[in-house]
């Protein structure tokens, strides 16, 4: 997993990290300071990773109850995927309980 950082004169102020893995990339870890959010990092983050990504797809899990991310990713070309359970036992080491209450959301990049 490599991070990229976003950084405000000097300050590191957001994060978001990529994984690659066999023929997807996974977003992991997207962060922005709540000082700093609304501002247009993470958008700026996202854009320049998906510039990044060398696989057909970059996927993104997330809790279903987390609709403030569902809404940034599906602003961005993400949609909700129907097979979310299988994508997660594939591409993620995650329990059971997490799986069940979880989302993964998706984008061709290439």
């Amino acid at each position: 997993m490599t991070f990229f950082g976003w950084e405000v004169n000097g300050e590191l102020v957001g994060i978001m990290g990529l994984e690659p893995i066999r023929d997807v990339t996974l977003i992991r870890h997207a962060y922005v300071l709540p000082e700093w959010q609304r501002q247009g990092i993470s958008s700026k983050l996202l854009g320049y990773l998906k510039g990044l990504v060398t696989t057909p797809r970059l996927l993104v899990g997330t809790w279903a109850d987390a609709w403030w991310a569902i809404d940034f990713y599906q602003k961005h070309g993400f949609s909700l995927l129907s097979n979310k359970d299988k994508l997660l036992e594939t591409y993620w080491d995650i329990p059971q309980r997490q799986i069940e209450t979880s989302v993964v959301l998706g984008v061709e990049v290439r």
